[in-house]
């Protein structure tokens, strides 16, 4: 079934609600997209709580509220409430899945040419203290990942698929769904970075066949700095315990024993902060309130039209892989360094960020790419900014 995108009354509507649309060219949603007005209210007003009655006395004043936040996180991305733990962030998250994982010399991890760095310098860690391998599935003849040469690498002694929805320097998709089917068949442990893809794209931990996902409140779910969330399956569950124990993870119940937790909780810390989590609770609620399919189909749609009028100046140079199709475009400028052209942007109240080689070297690399112009839209960006972009970036001199 088709879904159709936002009217225009109703990116009107998105717009008012984010009032910094009206002062800057928002183009960096990848980065850190625009909080609305009911993640500003929900953080302001805890902030608010907490210099009355303290950070202890209002964490318990709103606690139903803050537990709707896992409900809220369930309903967008499938799963049940017991699967889900709130981190300080996507990396956050991401090395307490990873790290858990028992690893031990001789066994291999599987993962993708784009893989974001933060990952891969975790599997090089590993790889450093276990004698771990580190096996790297190569993009096929048309430049996407190769499901054949990826399940190649798969044997007994593999104990981990780990990949990315998203790459954070392109706007390529992987076939996460398809990777999620090998994993299964393989009986091995699927660990699936979506920070890039949640709020963007329509993400279901049961489709996707995952044990272990990742993902951030600040890139395109709208929500504040400082929050991430981790999705564990039950059969992740009951493979492993935390590499890193607390009193979150579990209750000291004798001098020498301690009960885990059932849950994904286990992966939790005590301290947090209670207004942001409150705030990725409501972002996810915006979301949902504007209807998150439309949302995704929205975003797309800008994403395209970018694409296609950005790559269509003689003057640039598309950096993407022919297939990339999310709200991720890169390009460079001829003439100009990539953060030469971010510079002269923002000094037109543009904002827009450079990919290094550095996020994913081995895709990057591959495709001599030091440095690109990243843009990534969001719904409340329109065409007319769109076009007010491209005219910039074409009008750029070296």
């Amino acid at each position: 079934m088709t879904v159709l995108p936002f009217s225009d009354d109703e990116i009107e509507r998105a717009r008012a609600d984010t009032p910094a649309v009206f002062n800057r060219l928002h183009l960096d949603n990848c980065g850190a997209a625009l909080m609305p007005k009911p993640v500003l209210d929900t953080v302001r007003a805890h902030l608010a709580l907490e210099e009355k009655v303290g950070g202890y006395v209002a964490q318990e004043q709103q606690s139903q509220a803050h537990e709707q936040v896992y409900a809220s996180l369930a309903s967008l991305l499938g799963g049940n409430l017991r699967n889900f733990a709130l981190t300080s962030s996507a990396v956050d998250a991401w090395n307490k899945a990873f790290y858990s994982v028992p690893l031990s010399k001789g066994d291999n991890i599987v993962t993708a040419y784009n893989e974001y760095c933060s990952n891969y310098v975790g599997f090089l860690a590993q790889s450093k203290r276990h004698g771990v391998e580190v096996r790297v599935a190569r993009p096929d003849t048309e430049g996407k990942l190769d499901l054949e040469h990826l399940e190649s690498l798969i044997d007994k002694r593999t104990k981990l698929v780990a990949i990315a929805t998203v790459p954070s320097s392109s706007g390529q998709v992987n076939p996460v769904a398809e990777v999620g089917r090998i994993a299964r068949a393989h009986d091995v442990l699927y660990l699936l970075d979506a920070c890039q893809a949640v709020g963007q794209l329509p993400v279901n931990v049961e489709e996707l066949g995952c044990d272990m996902m990742t993902g951030t409140s600040r890139k395109f779910l709208r929500g504040p700095r400082g929050t991430g969330f981790l999705y564990i399956s039950d059969r992740a569950l009951d493979a492993f315990e935390p590499a890193m124990m607390s009193n979150q993870a579990a209750v000291w119940v004798g001098p020498e024993q301690y009960d885990l937790r059932a849950d994904a909780r286990r992966y939790e810390d005590w301290e947090r902060s209670v207004g942001n989590q409150l705030g990725f609770g409501a972002a996810i609620d915006y979301l949902r309130t504007l209807g998150s399919e439309r949302a995704f189909a929205t975003t797309q749609m800008r994403a395209a039209e970018l694409r296609e009028k950005l790559y269509a100046l003689k003057t640039v140079t598309g950096t993407c892989p022919k297939d990339a199709s999310a709200a991720i475009i890169t390009f460079n400028k001829t003439g100009m360094a990539a953060a030469e052209v971010k510079a002269h942007l923002a000094e037109q109240n543009i904002g827009v960020q450079v990919a290094n080689v550095l996020h994913t070297r081995l895709d990057l690399e591959r495709r001599g790419i030091e440095t690109t112009v990243r843009v990534s839209p969001h719904y409340y960006n329109t065409s007319e900014e769109i076009d007010r972009f491209v005219e910039a970036v074409d009008a750029l001199k070296a």
